[in-house]
């Protein structure tokens, strides 16, 4: 994303930041299969600039698997079928490893189906809609989730009260050339990571973000931690939190209201996260390769279009974080010298030799 500044960065190869990652979640207590997982989602989201969803939330992770909160051994399998459907529990696994297991079964039910809805139970913070739904694009399927937060931290529209998490949402839809077409975003103005991430390089945030806990717009990420988000959009993007939630969270009995934990403040106690995945397998529909063209120029179409003055580029959604991911592969990803610090400091407490840098 573009709109992150650091006031001090260093650059670290991809390859490098995944051995490390693997590492470090190994020393965590995970399997070396599921330890990948979790570096491949925690890393791809860095690459494509998410930082507030990639590696600075290494701490909170490993943190939750020493104290209990997440399973270090969980095993996610599926406990009900019907149709095109299934329902997963997430074995309280780490919700990576919960998702992509949740996301592959969906994709193999479309295949027969040419539809499915899966929903998983019993997991944790899934991480970004991206990187699932980028899974159902490149088995030639449409993926769409539906979420619930990790924390309440947004209060129903008109009211001052934590009741809701800014529940994101997340669509893939893949072209035969251009970057798969991917809308991933949270209900609130700004991801609540995205915060945290402010506060961990002492940077202000836009007055548009959240509010302070007398309910006064701030800049300061402190001030706006300990308050709330605010949604986009107002009142719609209060509608969309409440009908994300109740897709992903009381459709299958996850936790929803009182019963949300804070996955920052309390590390020891199980989430129960909950969250609703979705496939289209477009052969059931029309010829994927037609459609896959009829994409590019919907695509083209729409970046054809007359620029407002100022503007160099029309882009598709996802399509900034292609780009970013691009550069990252070639150049290596952008990490502001906080997490470098913070994350060898991890490393070191958990007897892990490699350093994020030498």
């Amino acid at each position: 994303m573009g709109d992150y500044t650091f006031n001090t960065e260093v650059r670290v190869r991809p390859e490098r930041a995944l051995a490390f990652e693997k590492e470090i979640y190994m020393a965590g207590g995970l399997s070396a299969k599921d330890a990948e997982i979790v570096a491949e989602h925690l890393v791809e989201a860095d690459e494509r600039g998410v930082y507030s969803h990639g590696i600075q939330r290494n701490h909170i992770h490993i943190k939750r698997l020493e104290m209990g909160g997440t399973s270090k051994t969980g095993v996610p399998s599926v406990i009900r079928r019907h149709g095109a459907t299934a329902l997963v529990d997430g074995g309280n696994a780490m919700g990576f490893i919960g998702g992509k297991y949740a996301m592959q079964e969906a994709i193999e039910i479309a295949k027969q189906y040419g539809t499915s809805t899966v929903s998983i139970t019993n997991t944790n913070h899934f991480g970004t809609c991206a990187y699932f739904v980028q899974m159902a694009a490149d088995a030639g399927q449409i993926g769409i989730m539906w979420t619930i937060n990790c924390a309440n931290h947004m209060a129903p529209w008109g009211g001052v009260e934590r009741q809701l998490g800014n529940n994101p949402f997340g669509v893939g839809i893949p072209c035969k050339t251009r970057p798969t077409v991917i809308l991933d975003m949270a209900t609130s103005v700004a991801a609540r990571g995205k915060i945290v991430m402010a506060m961990k390089t002492h940077t202000p945030i836009p007055d548009t973000w959240a509010l302070d806990k007398a309910g006064n717009p701030t800049t300061d990420p402190v001030k706006a931690y300990e308050g709330t988000v605010q949604p986009f959009g107002g009142y719609k993007g209060y509608g969309m939190t409440v009908i994300n939630a109740m897709l992903g969270a009381v459709l299958n009995n996850s936790a929803f209201g009182p019963a949300v934990i804070d996955f920052y403040e309390e590390p020891d106690k199980v989430q129960n996260n909950g969250f609703l995945l979705q496939c289209i397998d477009i052969n059931a529909i029309d010829n994927l390769d037609d459609f896959l063209l009829r994409m590019d120029a919907a695509v083209d179409y729409l970046k054809g279009g007359k620029k407002a003055e100022g503007v160099d580029e029309i882009y598709l959604p996802g399509e900034i974080e292609y780009n970013a991911q691009q550069i990252a592969l070639k150049e290596g990803i952008r990490y502001p010298i906080e997490v470098i610090q913070e994350n060898n400091e991890l490393a070191k407490r958990l007897g892990v030799s490699m350093r994020l840098t030498d």
